[in-house]
């Protein structure tokens, strides 16, 4: 017991558990997304794919699971979802993916999808 401390304090060693548990934390949810973005975009490393969110998030939208997808929703939030639909490429996300994403966002009506640009 330290000599410093007041009669009648209460006394708790500090073994850094409050912060263990958030570094664990960040440590659990950035294996996570590693997991998701390799399974998402199995060609390229993970670090790549996660560090452009627009894109890996239009990924997530049409590969993922629906954990991933609401892992990522949690972690990123819906404007990030909204953004990265408003950015995707075209090709991206499939019929269904589109639609179904602009409906969950609330952003109706939903657009046409990108179309590529084919030079002559």
């Amino acid at each position: 017991m330290p000599k410093d401390l007041a009669p009648g304090a209460n006394f708790c060693y500090d073994f850094g558990f409050g912060k263990s548990a958030t570094m664990l934390e960040q440590q659990t949810e950035s294996s996570r997304l590693q997991g998701i973005a390799a399974r998402v975009c199995w060609w390229e490393p993970a670090g790549e794919t996660i560090e452009e969110i627009p894109l890996f998030l239009c990924r997530v939208m049409t590969l993922g699971t629906w954990e991933d997808a609401s892992f990522c929703l949690e972690r990123f939030g819906s404007e990030a979802f909204r953004n990265a639909l408003r950015s995707a490429p075209p090709g991206l996300l499939d019929v269904r993916s589109w639609h179904y994403w602009h409906r969950r966002l609330g952003m109706l009506p939903v657009p046409a999808q990108p179309v590529r640009a084919i030079p002559a």
